[in-house]
């Protein structure tokens, strides 16, 4: 008894990181300027972390602490 292969496959991993298509988060002239002053009275810290977290019955909430360090997810 013989058999017939129809159709064959190779399937590969492929590691692509997904780029963004536009920033997530857009900051006005007047904001930078306040940041940096934030950060000036600071010298420990190296930036400014902003995060959002889900609060409530309502949805979500934007949080914003001084970082101290790089995370692992920051860029």
């Amino acid at each position: 008894m013989a058999t017939k292969v129809v159709a064959t496959a190779t399937v590969r991993a492929v590691k692509k990181r997904l780029l963004p298509t536009r920033a997530a988060l857009t900051l006005t002239p007047s904001a930078v300027i306040r940041i940096k002053s934030l950060l000036q009275d600071r010298e420990e810290c190296i930036g400014l972390r902003i995060g959002v977290r889900q609060r409530g019955c309502n949805g979500l909430s934007y949080t914003l602490d001084y970082a101290k360090n790089k995370g692992k997810h920051s860029s």
